[in-house]
């Protein structure tokens, strides 16, 4: 693919994986910002104060999650932890960053949490689905080896400057996430329209349908980090990676939430 668009000067590169991920961002500051909900909400300036917040705690917590999960790929140059816009980033990682941060900054301001992460969960899965190919075009996130390849379920990379290994039929997992992310992103619009819709509802829906895809789409990556003493028996061995289990995990507590706010009484309109 295209882990490079385009040489500015010396080592200054645009980066195929930074651009997307800026594109889908523009595009849930714009519809985010649109939304009457936000305006109800919160002035002009404290959202963009929170915007700021979710994407610098986005990039941080979803590549601290990449650099944790293959440290074997910065031993020897640990500079490059530094430079996510190469490629590198985990989007479960993104999230649980957002769900963090955003949250302890909205309630310092005065602004009801929930009410805020349900517009983030509206438009949230747009920006995966369009950042999905900076990963297809950074080769990061690549699928594991195609034993019987066709023209629909195989994608080869050529280009040396990616993460994928070149010269082999890989499973399109990237397509795989994108799809599934347009998909949530649909799901969560329709959801919006329900009558008598309750603060929170939306958030731990997005939270629950996200982690059940990253799991099981995980199981044709070809990055994965293999947790051994965690398996599955079924016909033949197969092993849970760590996004896996931590997908798991976030799908269990989403879960909870979710009851926890449908038994609440009062609801607003999305």
């Amino acid at each position: 693919m295209y882990p490079r668009l385009m040489h500015l000067y010396g080592p200054i590169w645009i980066y195929s994986y930074g651009t997307m991920i800026a594109l889908g961002f523009l595009l849930f500051l714009l519809f985010a910002y649109q939304h009457p909900t936000r305006k109800r909400l919160m002035s002009t300036e404290q959202f963009f104060n929170t915007l700021f917040v979710g994407f610098l705690s986005g990039i941080i917590g979803g590549r601290l999650l990449f650099v944790i999960t293959h440290l074997d790929t910065f031993v020897g140059n640990w500079i490059e932890i530094f430079f996510p816009w190469e490629g590198g980033f985990t989007l479960l990682g993104g999230i649980v960053g957002v769900v963090i941060a955003v949250p302890l900054y909205v309630q310092r301001i005065g602004i009801p949490i929930l009410q805020v992460l349900d517009i983030a969960a509206l438009y949230a899965p747009l920006m995966q689905a369009i950042a999905r190919f900076g990963c297809l075009f950074a080769g990061c996130c690549y699928g594991s080896l195609v034993l019987q390849p066709t023209t629909w379920n195989s994608i080869t990379f050529s280009d040396p400057a990616g993460f994928a290994p070149c010269g082999v039929p890989l499973y399109p997992t990237q397509i795989y996430m994108s799809i599934a992310s347009l998909f949530i992103f649909f799901l969560m619009i329709g959801l919006s329209k329900i009558k008598y819709l309750k603060p929170g509802q939306l958030i731990f829906s997005y939270l629950l349908v996200e982690n059940f895809a990253r799991f099981a789409v995980d199981f044709w990556r070809g990055d994965r980090e293999f947790m051994y003493y965690l398996l599955v028996y079924t016909k033949n061995e197969v092993s849970l990676s760590q996004p896996q289990v931590l997908s798991l995990v976030f799908c269990c507590i989403a879960f909870i939430g979710l009851l926890w706010t449908t038994a609440r009484h009062h609801h607003i309109d999305a």
